[in-house]
């Protein structure tokens, strides 16, 4: 049986990542011009409230009865994002003004450390514990951050070298 306070801390923390994810999302949602972008921000967002709002009832679970209450069948595995797609994120129009496009590419890079980070924790929480519902859940919530951060990484890719070269960070060689 998992020390009832270490797995309510890991619990609290947990929301808390998903809610900083939320509010990252949501302002990036908001501050984007990329119709597409804007749309696949809000998702992400929603993502992270689904997440915490079932953080938030495993807790609450976890903190009255002591245990997880939850099926497997429970856990959402539906992405909305397009993994075949050159551009995931944002629309492709997104590169013919990259030059301009400072606060998305800064968006990408923040939100590759905080899915890195996101993953980094469950990984390490599922790692902490015996409890298997514990180690389902925590699994889970990194494969989905991972799901995150491949779709993150995949829009840096495509439009790195573009946003490189027009703002000049190519050292010269």
């Amino acid at each position: 049986m998992p020390d009832k306070t270490q797995t309510l801390e890991i619990l609290k923390k947990a929301i808390q990542v998903e809610r900083d994810g939320y509010l990252f999302y949501k302002t990036a949602a908001e501050k984007t011009v990329d119709a597409k972008g804007k749309e696949m921000l809000e998702s992400l967002a929603q993502d992270e409230v689904k997440h915490m709002n079932a953080l938030r009832e495993q807790y609450k679970n976890f903190k009255e009865e002591g245990k997880f209450e939850f099926e497997e069948e429970d856990l959402e595995k539906e992405f909305k994002i397009d993994f075949n797609s050159k551009s995931p994120i944002f629309s492709e129009q997104i590169k013919a003004k990259i030059k301009e496009r400072h606060f998305e590419m800064t968006a990408l890079s923040i939100g590759i450390m905080l899915e890195t980070n996101s993953i980094d924790f469950y990984k390490k929480s599922a790692e902490q514990t015996d409890d298997p519902q514990a180690k389902t859940l925590y699994l889970y919530l990194a494969d989905w951050e991972g799901q995150h951060l491949r779709a993150l990484i995949a829009q840096q890719n495509y439009l790195k070298e573009e946003y490189w070269t027009e703002a000049r960070f190519y050292p010269d060689i």
